[in-house]
């Protein structure tokens, strides 16, 4: 009996291609005698399961897919590292020593409980053991979990990723290049990318790069795809907390990140009260995390208005476009009749720099995306289903 799983027939024209490579010979050569898409595991295959789409374990080119999963995620607040194309840090240094780490906590929590899932997925990774490659893209994505992850909870977890991050082949949009691996040490960029971030927004980062640590602990991932080359052994786990991700964030993309909810005291200098958006996108009718970075936020400590506690600091981007300085933001009357801050150059920037780790995950839009008798992605030479 053919089982058709209507959840994931989410790309037509990507799974129809697939197929029809399949039966008019668009499988790839590798190796002598070798045919990526036959699914069989041959020569210089790290998998084969009989399909030419990404985002079911196995890549188009037969080689194990790459994918991390950030388990932490924080705001650095000190001077970032030399690797970044602007070290002042603004965006981090504007919140106080005190309010940090309530924020990362925030943070942290949101990546806890699901409500931000970041991705990265290294692409052309040749070395799935990760000591070693002098050519790789890393995409950024967001995603969900995938509800069929049979064993949820640590390794090698399923997420379902974001459809609008994905170009027409199912690629990420998102890259970090150029990339490489030198004895265990993962760097990608600078490259601008946009980052999913916190209700929905997304943060565009001009000059975007990456470092982190491989880990030498390696083990036989679990599926997908359940075939594997004898003996493939995948590296675990990246360590960005010494480094991590800089780029300069826009301030037209920050406009449109909605405020976090801080008790500002708009009584006290250098502070002012700002309008929630209650779970959805920023309008004119409520404040963005930009407004917070410009307008500061201080708050009381044990009586009103002793504003004892500060949480942001007023700050101005500190990067401009070309040889032009950033233009200096003030606030105005908004649509909405409440002060916004305006801009005319959305693409100034406040430098900034994310710490993290993460573990290997799958994405598994694709996994057995036409037929679900067993066979992965539609692995036409392994189907014999008959129709209901």
């Amino acid at each position: 009996m053919l089982s058709i799983d209507l959840r994931r027939l989410r790309r037509p024209l990507r799974q129809v291609a697939c197929l029809v490579g399949l039966l008019f010979g668009g499988a790839t050569v590798l190796a002598a005698g070798s045919v990526c898409g036959n699914g069989i595991v041959e020569s210089g295959e790290q998998c084969d399961d009989g399909g030419l789409l990404d985002l079911d374990g196995c890549t188009r080119t037969c080689r194990y897919e790459a994918i991390q999963r950030l388990d932490s995620l924080a705001i650095a607040g000190a001077t970032a590292p030399s690797y970044c194309a602007v070290t002042t840090n603004a965006f981090g240094g504007a919140f106080s020593s005190q309010a940090l780490p309530t924020v990362n906590g925030t943070l942290q929590d949101a990546v806890d409980t699901d409500q931000l899932i970041l991705l990265l997925d290294l692409l052309g990774l040749d070395d799935a053991a990760g000591q070693n490659d002098d050519d790789l893209e890393v995409g950024l994505l967001g995603a969900t979990r995938d509800s069929e992850d049979p064993n949820p909870g640590g390794l090698d977890d399923w997420y379902l990723v974001a459809e609008d991050l994905l170009d027409p082949n199912g690629m990420p949009v998102e890259r970090l290049s150029p990339g490489s691996i030198t004895a265990l040490e993962l760097n990608a960029g600078p490259t601008t990318v946009s980052l999913p971030f916190l209700d929905g927004g997304a943060l565009t980062l001009r000059d975007g790069a990456v470092r982190a640590l491989v880990s030498a602990a390696v083990s036989s991932p679990a599926p997908p795809p359940t075939a594997l080359a004898p003996g493939l052994m995948a590296f675990e786990t990246l360590d960005g907390s010494a480094d991590g991700l800089c780029g300069n964030a826009t301030v037209g993309s920050l406009a449109v990140v909605p405020v976090p909810s801080v008790p500002c005291n708009a009584a006290c200098s250098n502070s002012r009260s700002y309008v929630g958006c209650g779970g959805g996108p920023v309008t004119t009718a409520c404040h963005s995390l930009l407004d917070l970075l410009v307008g500061g936020c201080r708050t009381d400590l044990v009586v009103p208005n002793d504003c004892l506690i500060e949480v942001v600091e007023p700050t101005q981007p500190d990067v401009g476009v070309g040889a032009n300085p950033p233009a200096v933001l003030t606030f105005g009357p908004s649509g909405g009749g409440i002060n916004k801050v305006s801009f005319s150059e959305p693409d100034d920037a406040y430098s900034s720099w994310f710490t993290f780790t993460s573990e290997r995950a799958h994405a598994t839009n694709n996994l057995g995306v036409v037929f679900r008798d067993g066979f992965e992605s539609g692995d036409l030479l392994g189907w014999t289903a008959a129709s209901p």
